[in-house]
């Protein structure tokens, strides 16, 4: 018995090989751009709380259900009254009066595109596969682009149908209506661009969300009461050009350029600054923002 202990010792040492069923991936590879879209349609979805906890969906939905509301009420009221009066809404005027929405909407949602990604250090799984560095803050700039344009197209959308709806004649009304349809769909646009990259490209430099978010609302609400104070205190030249401090009247000035009528409720057209001075601000706004974000993603340690 003694002469057949240490062999038995080693026979409980060793250890076994399991079959556990692994193979090699051997189908297609679909590269970079199915990695870039794959990414951008996740980080919609993101912006939006789909696929995640009721949690997450409060704010992007609740934000969405604020700017359908007004929409949604003046057509009712036009439907219900048809001889009660003009709406207060129009194509021209209603996204600027909603910009508070839009800031508040960038501000809660670009940090969740980007700011969790960074804190919790997975960038280095991201950038070990297909997707380059550029492709990633792109792939993000993208989405949020698209999230902030639903947001806007949704309530000119329900303006669009709504004033269909409710006239007398509906195919005279389409009629009517349908050269609107490039306002309906380019203004949202316009203002979606600027905004969405300022956002993000802000949000894209911090780990924390909460800071991201502050001081996402602090460039808008300084730049607005920065722009209302020297409007107010200021006359002539200056207090035009100090309008182009605020980024929502740089937008509305190009919607007011490309695509609509003037907007009397907002600074761009009440000055007398040359339109084109608006559609170069916004142009130049986007595209630093946009700078910023591929150089932030390409120097940032994953």
């Amino acid at each position: 018995m003694t002469a057949r202990e240490p062999l038995a010792a080693r026979e409980s040492a060793t250890g076994a090989i399991y079959d556990l069923g692994y193979r090699a991936y051997d189908g297609p590879r679909l590269g970079r751009s199915a990695a870039v879209a794959t990414l951008f349609w996740h980080s919609l979805r993101a912006a939006f709380g789909w696929g995640r906890s009721g949690r997450s969906k409060i704010v992007p939905w609740g934000l969405t259900a604020f700017a359908l509301a007004p929409a949604a009420i003046a057509t009712a009221i036009s439907a219900l009254v048809p001889f009660g009066g003009a709406s207060p809404f129009s194509y021209d005027n209603y996204i600027f009066q909603i910009s508070i929405i839009l800031a508040l909407f960038v501000a809660a949602q670009a940090p969740e595109l980007v700011s969790g990604d960074q804190r919790n250090r997975v960038l280095s799984l991201y950038f070990s596969h297909a997707l380059e560095r550029a492709d990633y803050g792109l792939a993000k700039l993208g989405a949020m682009i698209v999230a902030v344009f639903i947001l806007t197209f949704a309530p000119m959308l329900v303006l669009f149908v709504g004033s269909i709806l409710v006239a007398t004649d509906v195919a005279d009304a389409l009629g009517d209506q349908l050269e609107n349809l490039p306002q309906v769909i380019v203004a949202p646009l316009i203002y979606a661009v600027p905004l969405a990259a300022l956002g993000l490209a802000i949000a894209a430099w911090t780990p924390r969300r909460a800071y991201a978010t502050g001081a996402i609302i602090a460039v808008f609400i300084v730049s607005a009461a920065v722009a209302g104070i020297l409007g107010e205190a200021t006359r002539g030249r200056l207090a035009d050009w100090s309008q182009l401090v605020n980024p929502m009247v740089a937008a509305d000035g190009t919607r007011d350029l490309l695509v609509g009528e003037p907007n009397f409720e907002s600074p761009a057209s009440r000055g007398n600054l040359d339109l084109w001075v608006f559609g170069v601000e916004t142009l130049l706004l986007s595209a630093a923002a946009t700078a910023a974000i591929v150089w932030r993603y390409r120097r940032v340690a994953a």
